[in-house]
C-alpha cells in the first residue's frame, strides 16, 4: 500500500464510523465538535491579546514604579509636641510648666510657660513656619543644607538656616527680642524697615510701635536689652536692594599684620543732640552714615575717627554695598584699634571677602581672627569659614582636619553637620 493511501486509511474509517451512526448520535457528535471548536477559537484569542498587550502593560508597570520613586509628593515634616496640647498645629503652653517640640530633622523648640505659637508650612522637609503669637521660645535649628526655617512674631520675620537662639514676643507692647546663642539668622521688620542680620553673640530687639531696630553685645549687657555698645558694634544688615559688588582684587597672600603703634586721635564728636553713628546704624540709616562721613572728609575719618564711628561706619558701608569704603574702615580699626578691635576686624574682613569670592584673602584672615582670639567670641564662625575657604581654594581632603578640628570643639555647632561630611572624606 502506497502512503497516499496509509494517510487516508484513518479518514475512511472515521467516515465508516460516521455512517453507522443514529440521528441522535450524529447530532449529539456535532455539538460536542462545535464547543471543541469554540473552546480552541477562545484559548487561541486569549493567547493573542496576552502577546498584544504585554508590552504596554510592562511599559506601564515601569512607569508607575518611575512615577513612584521620583515623582511621588514631598513629604512634610513631622513633629510631636510634649507638654502642651497641640491643636491641629496650634500649641498652647500651660501656665505652670514649659512644653517641647521635636521635629524630624532634629530641630528643637523648647516654649516658655504660657507661650502660644502655631506650627505652619511643613510642606516639605527644609523646615516649617512658626508663628509665635506671644511668649518666648529657644530654638535649636539642624542645618540640613537646604534648611528654611521661620519665626514669625508680629511684623518681625526671623529667617534661619541653622542656629541656636531665644525669641522673646511681647504682643501688647509688640517688641521682639532675639539672642543669638550660635549662627546667624536675618531679621525682617516692620515696613520699609529693612533687613538685619544677626550673629552670636548679639541680641536684636525691635519695637514695631516706636519703629526703632537695635543690635548690641550680648555681653555687654543684663538681662534687659540696652543701646548698642559703646564700640558700635551694629547690624549686619544685608538691603533688600543694593549695588552691584565689586569684584575682589588681586588675591594677596596674608592680610597685613596689626599695628598698634599709632596712638588714635579720635575726631571731634558730633554737635550735641545729633545722633551717633552707631545710634543710626542700629536704627537702619546705613546711607546718611556713608554720606555724613563723606561730608566729614573719608580720608579724615579713617585716620581720626574713634573706634565706634569707625564700626559704624564699617558696619554701614557693607550694608549698601560699599565693600571697598567698608574694608578701609575695618582696616583702619586693626591699625589704630589692634588691641579691642582687631580680632572682630579680621572675622569681619574675612567674611567681607568670601562673599566677594576671595577665597585666598578670607581664608588668611580667618586665620588671623583665630590667632588673636582663639576663644573668642566669633571664633566658631571663624573656623567653619575657614574650613569653607579650604575646601573652595584646595577640596574636601584639604579641609578635613579643620573639620575635625570643629568637631571637636563644637560638636553640637551650626556647622557640625558640613563638618563631618568633610571629615569623612578620605
Amino acid at each position: 500500500m502506497s502512503d497516499p493511501e496509509r494517510q487516508l486509511d484513518p479518514v475512511a474509517a472515521l467516515l465508516q464510523r460516521a455512517a453507522r451512526l443514529s440521528e441522535t448520535e450524529r447530532l449529539e457528535a456535532r455539538a460536542a465538535f462545535l464547543r471543541r471548536v469554540d473552546e480552541e477559537q477562545a484559548r487561541a484569542s486569549k493567547k493573542r491579546v496576552a502577546v498584544r498587550w504585554a508590552a504596554p502593560l510592562a511599559f506601564a508597570a515601569v512607569v508607575l514604579l518611575l512615577a513612584f520613586f521620583f515623582w511621588r509628593p514631598e513629604r512634610g515634616l513631622e513633629y510631636a509636641v510634649e507638654g502642651a496640647a497641640d491643636e491641629s498645629g496650634y500649641v498652647r503652653v500651660p501656665l505652670d510648666h514649659p512644653a517641647a517640640i521635636t521635629f524630624s530633622d532634629r530641630t528643637r523648640i523648647r516654649a516658655a510657660a504660657g507661650t502660644r505659637l502655631r506650627i505652619d508650612e511643613t510642606r516639605n522637609e527644609s523646615g516649617a513656619r512658626i508663628s509665635v503669637e506671644r511668649g518666648r521660645v529657644e530654638a535649636e535649628v539642624t542645618h540640613t543644607g537646604h534648611s528654611d526655617w521661620r519665626f514669625a512674631a508680629g511684623p518681625f520675620v526671623v529667617r534661619v538656616v541653622g542656629t541656636r537662639f531665644e525669641l522673646l514676643w511681647d504682643a501688647d507692647r509688640e517688641r521682639i527680642e532675639v539672642i543669638l546663642h550660635e549662627g546667624s539668622v536675618e531679621v525682617e521688620g516692620y515696613a520699609g524697615s529693612g533687613v538685619v542680620s544677626v550673629r552670636a553673640g548679639q541680641r536684636f530687639v525691635g519695637d514695631a510701635l516706636a519703629r526703632t531696630l537695635h543690635v548690641s553685645d550680648t555681653a555687654a549687657h543684663g538681662p534687659e536689652p540696652a543701646p548698642p555698645a559703646a564700640q558700635g558694634q551694629g547690624p549686619e544688615v544685608a538691603p533688600a536692594q543694593g549695588p552691584e559688588v565689586a569684584p575682589a582684587p588681586p588675591e594677596a597672600a596674608a592680610p597685613p599684620e596689626p599695628s598698634s603703634s599709632e596712638a588714635p586721635t579720635p575726631l571731634a564728636a558730633p554737635p550735641s543732640g545729633k545722633p551717633s553713628w552707631t545710634k543710626l546704624v542700629s536704627q537702619g540709616e546705613f546711607r546718611r552714615v556713608v554720606q555724613e562721613a563723606a561730608v566729614r572728609g573719608t580720608q579724615s575719618c579713617l585716620a581720626s575717627c574713634d573706634a565706634a564711628d569707625l564700626n559704624a561706619l564699617a558696619d554701614a558701608a557693607r550694608y549698601v554695598g560699599q565693600n571697598e569704603l567698608a574694608e578701609q574702615a575695618l582696616l583702619a580699626l586693626r591699625a589704630r584699634y589692634a588691641p579691642t578691635a582687631g580680632s572682630r576686624a579680621a572675622f569681619l574682613l574675612g567674611r567681607l571677602h568670601e562673599s566677594r569670592g576671595g577665597a585666598a584673602r578670607a581664608r588668611a584672615w580667618y586665620e588671623t581672627a583665630l590667632r588673636e582670639a582663639p576663644s573668642g567670641a566669633f571664633a566658631a564662625e571663624a573656623l567653619a569659614g575657614k574650613m569653607r575657604a579650604v575646601q573652595s581654594l584646595e577640596g574636601p581632603a584639604a579641609a578635613r582636619g579643620i573639620a575635625q578640628e570643629y568637631l571637636r570643639l563644637y560638636p553640637g555647632g551650626v556647622h557640625a553637620k558640613a563638618a563631618r561630611q568633610l571629615a569623612a572624606q578620605p
